[in-house]
């Protein structure tokens, strides 16, 4: 059994290796019916464990699954979130837990996601165009940041 958890370990990694030479950008993990996707630019650290895999991201727990719970995986090019970089005109600045955002449309509405795609937070930009939104209720982690045409990746700490 050791032997196949050592395998099955080396497999992620060699798939993961060529999977970054693809372009892929995305680990898709699935375990006990709970997906977790993991960025490779952020790249994740995998270990096993008393046949348990655990996914830290920058010393963050992401993932513990045991390798006996039907453990599966894939690699994606775009992101499984749906959430897409956009490039525009709105400006975001991060500071002391917050995110404001300038310049955008009056009404739109800003949401904060967590990394497996679950919506946390949402607002509506005021009538000067601006947001200020509060990540410091929120748990610790990465989330997304979006609105109509900006999307951030920020790590509340």
């Amino acid at each position: 059994m050791k032997k196949l958890k050592f395998y099955l370990m080396l497999l992620v990694v060699l798939l993961a290796t060529s999977a970054k030479a693809e372009n892929v950008k995305y680990l898709v993990l699935n375990a006990g019916g709970e997906q977790t996707i993991v960025a490779l630019a952020d790249y994740p650290m995998m270990t096993i464990s008393a046949g348990v895999l655990k996914v830290t991201v920058n010393g963050q727990d992401v993932l513990s699954a045991s390798l006996d719970n039907g453990l599966t995986y894939s690699f994606s090019e775009d992101s499984p979130t749906g959430i897409q970089e956009v490039q525009n005109d709105e400006t975001p600045r991060l500071e002391q837990g917050h995110v404001y955002i300038s310049n955008a449309q009056k009404g739109d509405i800003v949401r904060v996601f967590t990394m497996d795609g679950k919506l946390v937070n949402s607002q509506r930009i005021s009538d000067d165009g601006m947001a200020d939104v509060d990540l410091t209720t929120l748990n610790k982690g990465l989330y997304i940041v979006r609105s109509a045409k900006t999307s951030i990746k920020v790590i509340n700490k």
